[in-house]
């Protein structure tokens, strides 16, 4: 497979991350809380934005982008969040590359602490 005619070669997915989906949930108190639970460990190709992306990104508000490419799974959207080395990043955006079911490239921001 290509990707902006560069192909893909899957030793490049060296980086772990964990994919965690998020649940809202209520304590007894009535307060509301996020629970994160783990649904899949994968290797992943990650790339820090650099350069103008930075800045755009910065002016939309986003803290620490980035570009993740993993192998297709089904079932992940945007309510997700990517876990890598304990950091937890949310998903801006996911798109399956030339509808091909064989990988997917996500775009993420880093969660803000607190």
């Amino acid at each position: 497979m290509r990707i902006n005619d560069k192909p893909i070669n899957p030793g490049e997915l060296r980086t772990p991350i964990t994919l965690k989906k998020r649940t809202v949930t209520t304590d007894a108190g009535g307060f509301k809380t996020e629970v994160y639970t783990n649904v899949a460990t994968v290797y992943a190709r990650w790339q820090n934005a650099h350069g103008r992306e930075v800045w755009t990104a910065d002016m939309a508000g986003a803290i620490a982008p980035a570009t993740v490419l993993i192998r297709y799974l089904a079932d992940i959207d945007e309510s997700w969040v990517v876990d890598k080395n304990g950091e937890i990043f949310e998903i801006v955006s996911i798109d399956n590359i030339m509808e091909r079911n064989e990988y997917l490239e996500i775009k993420v921001k880093r969660l803000k602490a607190g």
